[in-house]
């Protein structure tokens, strides 16, 4: 049987539900990644179980009613082409939770990001997930989890123009779950599938956006306030008391930023969430700090006030 006219996806599907026209692309409908990376892994699987390419069709046929052509299924089996097309994580729904994942997602809700360029390449929008800041260690933090996450080698930490640490990765599916505002109800089930999981993201988050002071007063400022209160609601579920979030700087208010040595204006409010000192060592315990300088404050002041330091 005649494959089907080649389509911009490299996967080729031919069968009465694929082959039925778009009527406004004209285009022929292909299934969704997340069908055909299944139905790719049953033809690796069947394959390896010693089925020929006919045999391998018809359980398809049965199983998700599409007709494959033979030349995928030989495509697939040689290595030539697959599904992911090129991503790591193909989509939200194969992302599994993992400590490693909530401590990203953290980290880019405070100082991270994720941007989209406007320009298309080779028919694709590329897609940066984006950490810079003064503190090697936590950006190889970053990198290290980023990696173990998208299965890949750790991408290397450079030194940009300003002297600060950066490193940068290209993944769609971060960015679709990272783009701010952030979606909270998106992230729960990564942030919220277990006690480490939700340490682990606001560790990311204080990281990013935490400070502490020498007196132990532990506070996190957000432009997000429904951020800010769901850091709250976690940070709850721990054991950890809080008060506010305040407002600490309103739109438009000039500010000085000492990375690039300019004056700017708030473009938005900014609120700042703070740790009750009782729960400064339930603090250190469950959540904590990759940042040394922050961390070595926060023992300081523990030290001072005769509390033993807790094992994290």
């Amino acid at each position: 049987m005649k494959s089907m006219t080649q389509v911009p996806d490299p996967e080729k599907y031919e069968g009465e539900e694929v082959k039925k026209m778009d009527n406004i692309t004209k285009r022929r409908k292909i299934p969704p990644r997340e069908l055909r990376i299944k139905i790719y892994n049953d033809v690796i699987a069947l394959r390896q179980q010693g089925l020929s390419y006919g045999e391998i069709r018809r359980t398809i046929k049965q199983k998700y009613g599409l007709r494959l052509s033979k030349s995928t299924i030989s495509e697939w089996v040689r290595g030539i082409h697959d599904p992911h097309n090129g991503r790591r994580i193909p989509s939200l729904e194969l992302l599994e939770p993992s400590e490693d994942l909530a401590y990203d997602i953290g980290t880019i809700a405070g100082d991270g990001c994720v941007w989209q360029k406007k320009r298309i390449h080779k028919g694709y929008r590329v897609v940066t997930v984006n950490l810079e800041a003064k503190d090697r260690e936590f950006v190889e933090e970053f990198a290290m989890r980023i990696s173990r996450v998208l299965n890949r080698p750790p991408p290397k930490v450079k030194v940009s123009s300003r002297g600060l640490y950066y490193v940068e990765v290209g993944s769609r599916t971060l960015y679709e779950l990272c783009k701010k505002p952030i979606n909270i109800e998106k992230i729960r089930r990564f942030v919220e599938h277990c006690e480490r999981c939700m340490a682990m993201f606001l560790r990311g988050f204080f990281d990013s956006e935490g400070c502490v002071s020498e007196d132990g007063c532990i506070t996190v400022a957000n432009s997000n306030y429904e951020l800010l209160l769901y850091v709250q609601e976690l940070l709850k579920r721990l054991g950890i008391e809080t008060t506010g979030p305040y407002p600490r700087q309103r739109q438009g208010t000039p500010f000085y930023d000492p990375k690039r040595g300019k004056v700017y204006k708030h473009k938005k409010d900014v609120y700042v969430l703070r740790v009750r000192k009782s729960s400064n060592e339930a603090f250190y315990r469950f959540v904590n700090f990759t940042i040394q300088r922050k961390r070595a404050r926060l023992e300081n002041y523990l030290r001072r006030k005769g509390i033993p330091i807790p094992t994290p």
